[in-house]
């Protein structure tokens, strides 16, 4: 009798520390500023904004004729951390093309709309709709970076530095037409 009541107390006890160990979740506004030892949504944010921001003024884009096509790329991760660099690319493509100046060819698209090509002249859609090969829009610019870290170590604190840069590139020129950096530096005491 003894040792059910102990259960029954033990198991109790184990329903009150489960229940008191579950994560609490609270939404923050994602503009908020987050402090982090760690490469953050601050960081990513602040970075894609200003680079955006100086491409967007840059004679290249503000002062063209047309609309500027530009195929954007990866930025390398070159740092000593795991970070995800196309929340930038993505970012830096939003406020762009939010502002009209510029349009995006869709490099993650393409397999797909061969796919597509395909099954449009496979005899199932109207020829008169199809849409076919061939008329695709070339990219006028290649907008690719990298993103490099250095750590330094002292007896109390640790300094990490962030330097992103992008370039614009003229595909037909190969030359490099717009370059932008940023940089963060975060400095942690122990």
């Amino acid at each position: 009798m003894a040792t059910k009541r102990a259960l029954a107390l033990l198991a109790a006890a184990g329903l009150v520390l489960a229940a008191g160990c579950r994560p609490r979740v609270a939404y923050d506004d994602p503009g908020s500023l987050t402090v982090s030892k760690d490469w953050s949504d601050t960081d990513i944010n602040e970075t894609a904004g200003e680079l955006a921001a100086d491409l967007a003024k840059h004679p290249v884009i503000a002062e063209a004729k047309g609309t500027p096509v530009i195929l954007p790329l990866d930025i390398k991760n070159k740092t000593s951390k795991r970070l995800n660099t196309s929340i930038i690319v993505s970012q830096i493509e939003t406020k762009l093309m939010a502002s009209g100046k510029v349009t995006f060819v869709d490099a993650a698209a393409r397999e797909m709309l061969a796919k597509e090509y395909e099954y449009m002249v496979s005899g199932t859609v109207d020829p008169a709709t199809q849409k076919g090969p061939g008329k695709q829009t070339g990219c006028d610019y290649l907008l690719h970076g990298t993103i490099e870290n250095v750590e330094a170590r002292g007896q109390n604190e640790k300094v990490d530095a962030y330097y992103i840069k992008l370039t614009l590139v003229d595909v037909s020129k190969g030359t490099k037409v717009w370059q932008g950096e940023k940089q963060i530096k975060k400095r942690i005491r122990k």
